[in-house]
């Protein structure tokens, strides 16, 4: 095998600097991907933590409505009914 030629050297020099650029700009877009995905999944949580905690309190009020609803009324007093005379008196 003869000696490589400085024109060869160059080539082969220029492809391996434009097959690292490639590379690089290749981990750059696969890391920003990773980036998005990792914000969308936080956002996620977070909007899910919202969610739970407006289902907790809707929840908690409505088993404080039905609870009154079931039991305010019993210990209420309330007042006698009303006694209308079973024979209308005449005027005099």
């Amino acid at each position: 095998m003869g000696a490589e030629t400085p024109d060869d050297i160059d080539r082969a020099a220029i492809a391996e600097h434009a097959q690292h650029m490639a590379e690089q700009s290749a981990l750059r877009k696969v890391r920003k991907a990773l980036d998005g995905i990792k914000e969308a999944e936080t956002r996620e949580r977070r909007s899910l933590r919202k969610v739970l905690a407006l289902c907790a309190v809707l929840a908690v009020v409505g088993a404080w409505f039905v609870w009154g609803l079931l039991f305010g009324g019993s210990d209420s007093r309330r007042e006698p009914p009303m006694k209308v005379p079973g024979a209308l008196q005449p005027k005099q």
